[in-house]
């Protein structure tokens, strides 16, 4: 069964199963990270889009937040041994995530000069909300 983020965000393929490159591994694993932290993006899009923090501080504070857990991810590789690469395992409600948070970094970059933009604000707002309602549906 697919997951309402593969269904929402399906831009970027996720299922890794038979690749052997790491860099389709690290992928994989940074997507597990990141639906291991969604608490932490979703409280942070919820800040924004109930405007308790502005657009630049979104911005900065989930870039943060991104590059924190592309460092945990790479410790996390580098503790693996080429044994456990085969068996881990992506919780399967995260496939897709990933995609969002490509989708979500690649929105900061876009308005990194004009964070008051409402087109910005509304992007935002519909991703958090489409989130939020896919994860209150699991």
């Amino acid at each position: 069964m697919e997951s309402f983020l593969t269904t929402l965000f399906f831009k970027i393929p996720l299922y890794y199963k038979g690749k052997s490159k790491l860099r389709d591994f690290n992928e994989y694993a940074s997507t597990g990270l990141y639906w291991k932290s969604r608490t932490l993006f979703v409280l942070l899009m919820e800040k924004f889009v109930n405007k308790i923090i502005s657009g630049e501080e979104f911005s900065n504070s989930f870039l943060e937040l991104r590059q924190r857990l592309i460092y945990e991810c790479d410790g996390f590789l580098k503790e693996l041994g080429s044994e456990k690469l085969k068996d881990f395992q992506l919780d399967p409600r995260s496939y897709g995530f990933g995609s969002l948070i490509s989708f979500l970094r690649a929105e900061c970059d876009s308005f990194s000069e004009d964070y008051r933009n409402e087109e910005f604000y509304d992007s935002i707002k519909d991703c958090f909300l489409k989130l939020q309602k896919a994860l209150n549906e699991e």
